[in-house]
């Protein structure tokens, strides 16, 4: 028997992409709603659990925690996350010169890795702004307001 590609991906390691594709909508949502806000800055997207390498991204669901980081506060926050000057340089470049309506830029931490990517998906993150606000009660059941900012 031959695994999906989901299936088996995650015995490579990296997993990080799927996690992206899977919630892309509420990543670009909040992205945008932190831009509108707050200005540039990067997001910060922590994952609660150990992801098995076994996960089939089309059914199973990452739990993950995420906060907007302005980019006044990049280089601290980053410092104590323990990055180096190595990763902390680059992502701070990326946050001064990336176009908020088309991109956005991602941190993401789990499973003992950490992954930094400069996104620019098909669905902008305005668009992923309006169809989260559109259809927000497909992702909070419990609430019919319009999501809030609760990022940095």
């Amino acid at each position: 028997m031959q695994l999906r590609n989901e299936v088996w991906q995650g015995y490579s390691g990296y997993w990080q992409n799927y996690f992206m594709q899977q919630n892309l909508l509420l990543l670009g949502y909040a992205a945008w709603d932190s831009y509108l806000n707050q200005g540039r800055g990067v997001l910060t997207c922590k994952i609660t659990d150990i992801i098995p390498a076994s996960i089939d991204w089309q059914t199973e669901w990452v739990k993950f925690t995420q906060q907007f980081i302005p980019q006044p506060q990049i280089a601290s926050y980053l410092q104590e996350s323990g990055l180096g000057p190595a990763a902390i340089a680059p992502l701070i470049q990326a946050v001064a010169t990336y176009d908020p309506a088309r991109e956005m830029v991602i941190l993401i931490q789990g499973n003992g890795a950490v992954d930094i990517n400069l996104l620019g998906p098909k669905i902008t993150p305005p668009s992923c702004y309006d169809q989260v606000k559109q259809r927000w009660a497909e992702f909070q059941l419990d609430s019919s307001q319009p999501p809030r900012r609760s990022y940095g």
